[in-house]
């Protein structure tokens, strides 16, 4: 039977040969020998977790958390249209409102980051190509489908799928032309302030607008829907889709800065903690009309843009 001495000279040697790796990697950058690593302290090489990048380089993990969140957003963009076929209708607008939070936690993280990089720019355009494009328009026309079961027949249900098909398309094609903006001089100067047409996030939210109004009517218990009126909702279907394809100036959030004055501190404070106990509280109300808010902002944006366009 071995001694403590024994044991307490075993662990000595494994401590020292763990320190001198981890000290000659972390400080010096030097990866340890093939000696070193068979004892399986290439564990403890890095502070961060390292997988190989494009190029074979390696990639820390902080820098693959925008294309995590992404991937989390594409999730939630297709679990909504699951949902749907579900017909549960407030966990399929839920999960896409849930898929615009992380399409901006991805873009803000990567700025913050500096973890930009063609894979995830490809990426994030096709998440929202699905998130955006794809699963708000199965929702909508199940949605509507659901309504009209035993009123309308088949051939014309075939007919309202056409509008949604053209909504997906739109948005595939501003997405494409995002991605392009910074090879044209005259975007290149707008897209810090304004986008050009409507985002793909915003182009969801807005479409999903009558559902929110239904949950809203349901609510009050009140018996009035709007999918019972499908000439409306395709108009504003596709009235969205030339939206976002269009190159009407909207603004872009992303920018904003502002400051707050010691003494008005409180005032905001206290209206952020109203709107988070409204949105707690009434939460259908409180997104429809965030919604509606942006849609009215579309005009002033473009009378912004204009101004700023003078002025240079």
């Amino acid at each position: 039977m071995r001694s403590k001495s024994h044991f307490r000279t075993t662990f000595k040697i494994l401590g020292g040969r763990l320190a001198k790796v981890n000290q000659s990697f972390l400080w010096n950058g030097a990866y340890p020998s093939k000696k070193e690593q068979s004892f399986g302290l290439n564990l403890f090489m890095s502070k961060e977790l390292k997988v190989k990048g494009e190029g074979g380089k390696a990639l820390s993990f902080p820098k693959l958390l925008p294309n995590i969140f992404t991937t989390i957003g594409l999730c939630s963009g297709l679990t909504g249209i699951r949902f749907a076929i579900e017909q549960e209708w407030q966990f399929a607008v839920f999960s896409i409102i849930v898929a615009a939070c992380f399409d901006m936690i991805d873009g803000l993280s990567a700025r913050l980051l500096k973890a930009f990089s063609r894979f995830g720019a490809e990426l994030d355009s096709l998440a929202d190509t699905i998130s955006f494009g794809v699963a708000p328009s199965i929702i909508t026309y199940l949605w509507i489908r659901e309504t009209l079961s035993g009123q309308s027949n088949e051939y014309l249900m075939g007919w309202y799928w056409i509008p949604f098909l053209f909504y997906s398309a739109c948005n595939a094609f501003r997405l494409a032309r995002f991605n392009v903006m910074h090879m044209e001089e005259t975007e290149r100067k707008i897209k810090k302030s304004y986008f050009l047409g409507v985002p793909a996030p915003a182009g969801a939210g807005l479409m999903l607008i009558p559902m929110g109004i239904d949950f809203i009517f349901a609510r009050f218990d009140l018996a009035f829907s709007l999918s019972s009126y499908p000439q409306w909702l395709v108009i504003w279907v596709v009235l969205i889709a030339l939206m976002m394809v269009s190159r009407i100036p909207t603004f872009s959030f992303r920018n904003i800065r502002f400051s707050v004055s010691k003494s008005k501190a409180i005032f905001v404070l206290i209206v952020v903690s109203l709107a988070v106990a409204v949105l707690i509280k009434e939460t259908w109300i409180f997104l429809v009309a965030l919604g509606i808010l942006y849609f009215i902002s579309i005009p002033f944006s473009y009378w912004a843009y204009q101004k700023d366009q003078m002025i240079k």
